[in-house]
């Protein structure tokens, strides 16, 4: 598979495309869930602004994995199937949106091509491909603030990677290729670091999950890189029966940086907003040394269902919209995953 890098436009140096405006959001009615937004979103590397699901190219071709009843609205993580030329393509837009970050799958790019009856492909790239394929999400395009695309790189998954690893057993794993994304330089300033996908359906709760996170925090900290959880839908924590998800991340302490929320799909906009509210007003109460990011929403919808890029946009700009009405804490919402802009349609 031929995936070498990209040659930096413009003759060695990035090039900031103009940004594309989008639609006037919708709003479902009733509007019965918050619509004005408690503040201005900084252009700073801790706000996500994705769109990882549904980024729409028509006549996009249906590659391994992808999706064959919506094959037109892009997987991120599925970037290096794709066609040199497409890849080039995908990128731009994503930086002429104005979004700043590039969702990748460590295990979905190095996993086995047959990896079994309930698991999706992978790549089966070596790392040296991984290297090349997170190197030309930084050369290609540029972000809103003129600066390179981010990679927020999920390391672990529940679909190629061992069930319930130690603290040492995950370091073996990941550590040397963890090294080599350091050293080469794909991962570091602007760029985040999950240990796993959905990780509580996958992992030990506890110390040993408290243990690995501090790990690749301290590990992306060192590396100018930032870590976030993540989870299934509702879910913020891991830890073990008799403890709370204050003493978690009371643990975590600076190591983590905040988590990467996952809602039901089946969630309208005001379940949305008061789920977010449960983990916002607790990261409030604990001096906002977490931030809340809403990552992935309508995610399957979007990839072989009904929601749309338009839709997405609507409830990432209302995830943003979010207070804490319970303790009137000052916790704000730090980005979106699954898209999102203005009302006007202008850059979120």
């Amino acid at each position: 598979m031929n995936i070498a890098p990209y040659p930096l436009l413009g003759g060695g140096g990035l090039v900031k495309p103009p940004l594309v405006d989008r639609d006037p959001l919708v709003f479902p009615v009733p509007i019965n869930y918050l619509t004005t937004l408690p503040w201005d979103l900084p252009l700073t590397r801790n706000v996500l602004r994705a769109n990882s699901w549904a980024i729409t190219i028509p006549g996009a071709p249906i590659v391994p994995g992808g999706s064959s009843v919506a094959p037109e609205r892009i997987l991120s993580w599925f970037l290096n199937r794709y066609p040199l030329d497409f890849q080039r393509n995908y990128l731009k837009l994503t930086a002429s949106y104005g979004y700043t970050h590039v969702k990748q799958s460590l295990g979905d790019m190095m996993g086995p091509i047959d990896n079994g009856p309930d698991s999706p492909p992978g790549s089966a790239l070596s790392i040296q491909q991984v290297i090349d394929v997170l190197g030309s999400i930084h050369q290609v395009g540029s972000a809103q603030d003129g600066k390179r695309l981010s990679v927020s790189l999920m390391l672990g998954s529940k679909y190629f990677y061992p069930r319930d690893m130690s603290v040492q057993q995950y370091q073996d794993t990941f550590g040397p290729l963890m090294d080599q994304m350091f050293a080469a330089g794909v991962i570091g300033q602007d760029d985040e670091l999950l240990p796993g996908w959905e990780w509580n359906l996958w992992n030990v709760p506890g110390d040993i999950t408290v243990g690995i996170f501090k790990w690749v925090g301290q590990q992306a900290h060192a590396n100018g890189a930032t870590c976030w959880y993540h989870g299934s839908p509702g879910n913020t924590w891991w830890g073990t029966d008799g403890t709370s998800r204050y003493a978690f991340w009371d643990e975590l302490g600076f190591d983590v940086d905040g988590v990467n929320y996952q809602t039901d799909r089946h969630w309208d906009i005001a379940m949305m907003q008061a789920r977010i509210v449960d983990t916002l007003h607790q990261f409030g109460e604990q001096g906002n040394v977490h931030k809340f990011r809403l990552d992935e929403d309508l995610a399957s919808l979007q990839f072989d269902g009904p929601a749309d890029q338009a839709e997405g946009n609507t409830r990432g700009y209302c995830a943003c919209c979010t207070v804490d009405n319970v303790s009137h804490t000052d916790a704000k919402v730090w980005g979106y995953g699954n898209g999102g802009s203005m009302p006007d349609g202008t850059v979120l």
